[in-house]
């Protein structure tokens, strides 16, 4: 039959489903490389965007009687639930206002549990039957009921899990709340129908993805190695098979297949970003090991013994 492998999200308890063999899904684009571009919110939602006065039915509200500081106490209680946060802030214009910072946190937070970006991330064949030291800690193994697995068999159990796929929309609209709640959606309706609101109710994963510019390039992170590597975006792909693969056995469909079963980053935390994000974030630390040219001679070999495709890095 051949061996057939999924990525998981370790962290998300989610996956791509089953792909396929090996040289059957390896050369094409996978979308979960999407979910793994840490989220950015543009910067137009940090702008001061007024409602406008005929859209507020409150003015008489005991609530707008006190000051903005107790109001934003009261919305800050509220950050870690975007739906809540999100009603109270379109109950009137002083408390649009109030809330802004407030909501552009409690919305990345949001992103945050949808996003795959520094989650252990594993390419997992159905012949794996051990995992690498480390990947599932004891909570995981209870929580995902492997007590009675072997050490030796905890990749089996790990396969065999029915993990949901991730979801491209995160509309406040697909909230099982507001789906139960009709005179909610209604309201949430109006509002998705007009500016600003309706960037912030009607979410698409896409549009916060990072946009790469001129002299930029991309690169996948590995957090628990602190190692990355770069690559051209059509090729984060194949770049990311190279690292995550895990199985025991070397039944593989693909020319140079059979050193992809140990990855050296499977199972550990890793995310994409661009070059100008990493460098942002960690401008006065270089203790990060670039491994791109092991990566690149090993593609360029693949692609080559695979019907000469090409492959550009940066």
């Amino acid at each position: 039959m051949g061996q057939y492998w999924t990525v998981i999200n370790i962290d998300n308890r989610e996956s791509s489903g089953r792909l396929g063999k090996l040289g059957e899904f390896f050369w094409h684009f996978n979308p979960i490389i999407n979910y793994l571009v840490a989220p950015n919110i543009p910067t137009c939602y940090k702008l001061r965007t007024p409602m406008e006065k005929s859209q507020t039915n409150s003015s008489g509200a005991t609530l707008l009687t006190l000051p903005d500081e107790l109001l934003l106490i009261i919305a800050e209680e509220l950050v870690e639930d975007y739906l809540v946060l999100m009603c109270l802030s379109l109950t009137c214009v002083a408390m649009w206002e109030v809330t802004e910072q407030v909501r552009y946190r409690s919305l990345y937070a949001k992103l945050k549990t949808f996003s795959w970006a520094g989650g252990r991330i594993i390419l997992l064949g159905d012949y794996g039957r051990a995992l690498p030291h480390g990947v599932l800690t004891a909570e995981d193994i209870k929580q995902l009921k492997l007590t009675e697995y072997h050490k030796k068999n905890l990749g089996t159990g790990l396969y065999d899990q029915h993990f949901k796929e991730p979801n491209s929309d995160i509309s406040l609209f697909m909230e099982g709340r507001v789906q139960s709640n009709a005179a909610l959606g209604r309201e949430l309706l109006e509002f998705s129908r007009k500016k600003p609101f309706s960037d912030w109710i009607c979410l698409k994963w896409k549009d916060f993805m990072l946009a790469r510019t001129a002299g930029d390039y991309w690169m996948i992170r590995n957090f628990t190695k602190r190692e990355f590597t770069k690559s051209s975006r059509p090729n984060l792909t194949q770049v990311l098979y190279c690292l995550i693969g895990c199985s025991q056995d070397p039944s593989v469909s693909m020319p140079g297949g059979e050193d992809l079963i140990n990855g050296k980053w499977a199972g550990h935390r890793i995310d994409i970003t661009l070059a100008s994000v990493h460098k942002q974030e960690h401008e006065e630390d270089s203790n990060w090991k670039d491994i791109t040219p092991h990566i690149k001679e090993f593609l360029e070999w693949s692609a080559k013994a695979g019907g000469d495709r090409k492959f550009k890095f940066h």
